[in-house]
């Protein structure tokens, strides 16, 4: 019995594409949204009527909201958090060290616009955008990521990064 956790960051206003394309997805359990803009996560969360995790980014600074979140689901401990906090664009290690002293399985963040996916003793993932600027790149994205509802020894995890194109 699987779990599975629609990622999205930096939205940038251009949620309601975002919606359309994890609908299109069919049994979504929850929205995981890393911030840049919150406002649009509220919006996804109506739109979705899923249980939904958010945390803020570097626009966010009027909205409220954790600047960073540790989830368990499951038995599944994922760290929420946008990323500008640990100079992501310079450098994954310090957010990858961050997340191995919070015992975490997964580090979800966002900020650089760039879809990653790296497994290791935590497995790093950053969804992508979906701005205006990364769908003239052709380069929209956000993230699937399938669980067992119960994690164990022959845990089955599955990521995959979800496109998103102008209508």
């Amino acid at each position: 019995v699987m779990m599975r956790l629609a990622i999205v960051s930096d939205t940038h206003d251009n949620w309601p594409l975002v919606v359309d394309a994890i609908k299109a997805e069919g049994n979504i359990d929850y929205l995981i949204f890393l911030g840049d803009y919150v406002s649009d996560g509220r919006q996804m969360e109506k739109a979705l009527q899923i249980p939904t995790f958010l945390v803020r980014g570097n626009c966010d600074s009027y909205e409220d909201g954790p600047g960073e979140l540790v989830v368990e689901l499951g038995g599944w401990r994922l760290l929420l958090c946008h990323g500008h906090f640990y100079s992501v664009k310079e450098t994954l290690e310090e957010l990858y060290v961050h997340g191995v002293e919070e015992q975490v399985d997964f580090v979800l963040f966002g900020h650089t616009h760039q879809a990653y996916y790296r497994e290791g003793k935590v497995v790093m993932i950053n969804p992508g955008s979906v701005s205006k600027f990364n769908l003239m790149l052709n380069d929209a994205s956000w993230g699937l990521l399938t669980l067992s509802k119960e994690k164990n020894e022959k845990n089955f995890i599955k990521y995959e990064k979800k496109t998103c194109q102008m209508l």
